[in-house]
């Protein structure tokens, strides 16, 4: 049965991004979730899972928002992590720079295989994905292979490229909105895609105290203030998205319409 492309990301979409892409029909035979393609190249407790996603402040908030009527244990990682420094941007919650840069490296061969490296928010009970209402576009987007072969592999490129345009854009359209100045966004971006560690970053797995409290400009609660961004991002239109996204906007989604006529083939 196929599926739209609706279905497949947050439902903070909905309104939000062209009907023309949310409408669109996938069908996914070869790589699934719950058969893992790559058993027993992978560990069938990890799959392909070996990766810490990044989490638009957002999503964070949806996520904390949920887990307050329904706790779980994403609510204590979450907290754990905001109370710890342990890389919580306004801009939302990175990966360890050390784990960007071994992923960047790949030296030892991680992937599918390493426990240290499964993302924190997979559920190792259900043995699934914890947050898959309010998954990431790389975790959304990966297709390990594809029943359409490389066209399909083409799509689930251009929904990641699409999609990570849309998460940056919204992120960062929360934070001017509150408050922040472009400057204090772009500061951020350091702490994303990291390729090599300075002395500092090798010894600390955290934001130290001081660039932590410059990087919030201010803010108290962090808890409160990923769910302001949620408010805000709610609160958008889907003019207001194409507003801000721009023109690269407009071609990331015309690609992305274009690579999905292949499922109605």
């Amino acid at each position: 049965m196929k599926i739209q492309y609706s279905r497949l990301i947050s439902d903070l979409y909905g309104g939000l991004l062209p009907n023309e892409i949310l409408k669109t029909k996938t069908e996914e035979l070869k790589a699934t979730c719950s058969q893992c393609l790559q058993v027993p190249h992978y560990d069938p407790s990890l799959k392909c899972c070996t990766f810490h996603p990044f989490l638009p402040n957002y999503l964070v908030g949806q996520i904390l928002l949920d887990e307050k009527k329904n706790p779980t244990f994403i609510t204590q990682i979450l907290k754990h992590k905001i109370s710890n420094r342990f890389f919580v941007l306004p801009l939302g919650i990175v990966a360890p720079l050390k784990f960007q840069v071994e992923l960047f490296e790949m030296k030892e061969k991680k992937f599918g295989k390493a426990h240290d490296w499964l993302c924190p928010y997979y559920d190792k009970i259900k043995n699934r994905c914890g947050i898959w209402q309010n998954r990431g576009s790389v975790c959304t987007s990966f297709y390990c292979e594809s029943s359409k072969n490389k066209s399909g592999q083409n799509y689930w490129k251009k929904s990641l490229d699409y999609l990570s345009a849309i998460e940056m854009g919204l992120a960062e359209e929360a934070l001017v909105r509150l408050d922040f100045s472009p400057r204090q966004v772009s500061d951020q971006l350091e702490y994303f895609n990291k390729k090599s560690l300075t002395a500092k970053e090798k010894k600390s797995d955290k934001i130290d105290l001081r660039t932590f409290n410059k990087i919030w400009n201010g803010v108290s609660d962090v808890e409160a203030f990923y769910v302001k961004t949620l408010e805000v991002v709610k609160g958008l239109k889907r003019q207001d998205v194409k507003n801000l996204m721009g023109e690269h906007g407009q071609a990331l989604s015309r690609e992305l319409t274009q690579a999905g006529e292949i499922w109605k083939s």
